[in-house]
């Protein structure tokens, strides 16, 4: 299994780079690689895979993997908002969330970098 989404993540493939980025993040049967879990939900976040884009909001907001960034985790959660999927909900409760312990430079940052959302 692991071989097969090695291959489909180099390869591009979304779904794959998060799952490998899952693995990868908590050990999960290899050793615990967060640098490359990360590189990976980024890749897949990039392609809009929803899921990555979402997870990279909760690791810029709990300061997992990377530092703690609230722009960048408020940035995530709104693309993923913005998207309409199916963690829209989520997305957009913890807009609301982080919003609470931002400074207003913060969250106009953050809107200045999703383009005005």
């Amino acid at each position: 299994m692991l071989d097969k989404l090695q291959t489909k993540s180099a390869a591009g493939d979304p779904e794959a780079q998060f799952q490998l980025a899952q693995i990868l993040q908590h050990g999960l049967g290899v050793p615990m690689d967060e640098a490359v879990a990360l590189d990976l939900y980024r890749a897949a976040a990039g392609q809009g895979y929803e899921r990555a884009q979402y997870a990279l909001g909760e690791i810029y907001m709990e300061g997992r993997i990377s530092p703690q960034d609230l722009v960048q985790a408020h940035v995530w959660f709104s693309t993923v908002r913005d998207g309409g999927g199916t963690l829209f909900n989520a997305a957009e409760n913890s807009c609301e969330y982080l919003r609470t312990f931002m400074s207003a430079e913060q969250i106009a940052e953050a809107i200045e970098l999703t383009g005005g959302r």
